[in-house]
């Protein structure tokens, strides 16, 4: 990738002269000073930089309007664009242009989540107090964790529990700290998680109750190449991964079609 050769502070600034000619579609050394505040000599030297790697006709100087277009052949030097950059061009306009939704994070105490860390590098099992949403009060069990997940909002800890004899997931929030991990022996033989080590394959398509012009902007929406959309995740995963996807809303957007578990291989089951 151009530009690696480079200091990092100069990259970074070659790296926002991409983005701006492929959202933007124009850039000035102006650009660049009033972003990290360089001098203009400094900036002509990013933009001689830059044009010198970049394809000679996809970028011309406009006199008229003083600023580099982009050809309608441009094409990124350093790496795919995302919606995230967009997000960040958006922070950084005059007026505001962009807000986003309240930021909901679950909370995730690190009172709980330092020792069942240091559980799981230890193998051994600790002893807490938990409160589940399906029991009236708080109960006192042994787990031992062995891997952690996350939903995109919170980390969960996935754990063999000694007292319903089985892996469960447990959501750190609900593990009282105060009454938790005092005490704590080595996990012994746990079992295999045969669920964690199994695809779940799940083929969606647009819900029927869609009309045909309303399945297209959906299969558009959600990255349709196909027929049908595959989510791949694990089997004990797939709670979340439904949820996530809102297959399991009132109205959703897709459909479930199918859902294949396959047992990963050896070669999966050491990669993972």
């Amino acid at each position: 990738m151009p530009f690696e050769d480079l200091k990092h502070a100069q990259r970074a600034r070659l790296e926002y002269l991409d983005r701006l000619f492929f959202w933007d579609g124009a850039a000035t050394r102006a650009s660049l000073i009033k972003r990290f505040g360089i001098s203009n000599a400094q900036a002509a030297l990013d933009f001689r930089t830059y044009l010198a790697v970049a394809p000679k006709d996809a970028l011309h100087y406009d006199a008229s309007s003083r600023q580099y277009l982009a050809d309608h052949s441009f094409e990124r030097l350093t790496g795919k664009s995302s919606s995230i950059e967009l997000e960040q061009l958006l922070v950084g306009t005059p007026s505001p242009a962009f807000d986003r939704l309240p930021d909901l994070q679950r909370t995730q105490d690190l009172r709980v989540l330092r020792p069942l860390y240091r559980a799981f590098r230890a193998k051994e099992a600790t002893r807490i107090v938990y409160q589940s949403m399906r029991d009236s009060g708080p109960m006192t069990r042994w787990i031992a964790p062995v891997r952690f997940a996350s939903d995109g909002i919170r980390l969960h800890v996935r754990a063999w529990c000694f007292e319903r004899s089985g892996f469960r997931d447990f959501h750190p929030a609900r593990i009282d700290p105060d009454q938790s991990f005092a005490k704590t022996k080595p996990a012994g033989a746990v079992p295999r998680d045969d669920d964690w080590f199994t695809w779940a394959i799940l083929k969606l398509k647009p819900h029927s109750r869609f009309t045909e012009a309303q399945q297209r902007v959906v299969r558009i929406e959600f990255g349709f190449t196909s027929d049908l959309l595959e989510a791949r995740t694990r089997k004990a995963l797939e709670f979340y991964t439904k949820r996530r996807w809102g297959l399991e809303q009132k109205e959703p957007r897709l459909e479930r079609v199918s859902i294949d578990y396959i047992p990963m291989s050896e070669e999966e089951i050491d990669a993972n």
